[in-house]
């Protein structure tokens, strides 16, 4: 995948987005004016302190209906090269749906997926990520965040993180293309996913609309929705920004 470095940029997203081209493309910038994350949600970042990239991608194999796997592919590539970084700290690491990775009950990184479609599947897709790398000092209002730094005591080159992530990514993304031709799903990646993820035993404190309650984990589905259990057996479908964990942030 051809590498695109900027110094500055409004969104590495809309970037992307802007361009006609069949090639595969990675953006990194030092730095995000306008970067943003999933809905209307921003992301801070301090100059040239954290990785910021997004990808271009063309999963024209893949119906609109199930670009979750897209997320799960990217998921999966940053857990993965942030379980290394993160090895021997006091924490645990995980995916909380859709595609965050915590530390414990800190966010370490966030992704935005766009996509185009063409007829009845994706053209396009562009996949943007910040992780917290060498920061320490968080000025927004955002909750929890956290920064591979403050888990580890040391700095961290995120030019090698950035190789791993784009490796795994490409492992990933074959695994779901030849599952998903071959049967219309990805179980592989569908598992590895689930096993991975925040909070994926026992019950644990949700809100939606209606007010808190307490529910389990029952599967995050191909389409991206989960299903909550609550303790008196109801289940529950959610589309992301319907439901969210409540987190004790003392």
């Amino acid at each position: 995948m051809e590498i695109i470095r900027l110094a500055d940029i409004g969104s590495t997203n809309d970037y992307l987005l802007g361009m006609n081209t069949e090639r595969e493309l990675c953006a990194v910038s030092d730095y995000q004016s306008g970067g943003k994350g999933m809905g209307t949600n921003t992301w801070e970042s301090e100059r040239g302190k954290n990785l910021l990239f997004s990808l271009l991608i063309h999963p024209q194999w893949l119906v609109p209906s199930m670009q979750y796997l897209l997320s799960m592919a990217e998921a999966l590539a940053l857990y993965d090269a942030l379980k290394e970084e993160t090895a021997g700290a006091d924490g645990e690491l995980t995916i909380k749906w859709p595609n965050d990775i915590y530390w414990s009950d800190r966010k370490l990184s966030g992704t935005r997926i766009d996509v185009n479609c063409m007829g009845s599947r994706l053209h396009d897709a562009v996949i943007g990520t910040g992780i917290n790398v060498n920061q320490t000092r968080f000025v927004s209002d955002a909750p929890n965040p956290v920064s591979l730094k403050q888990i580890t005591g040391r700095e961290h080159d995120a030019e090698e993180i950035l190789s791993r992530i784009l490796d795994g990514f490409a492992r990933y993304m074959d695994i779901a293309r030849m599952e998903y031709t071959a049967a219309g799903r990805s179980d592989t990646i569908a598992s590895l996913y689930h096993r991975r993820l925040y909070r994926r035993e026992g019950f644990h404190w949700y809100a939606d609309a209606d007010g808190e309650f307490e529910a389990e984990i029952a599967e995050v589905q191909p389409n991206g929705m989960m299903t909550l259990r609550r303790r008196d057996g109801e289940t529950r479908e959610y589309e992301f920004k319907e439901v969210r964990c409540v987190i004790d942030n003392s």
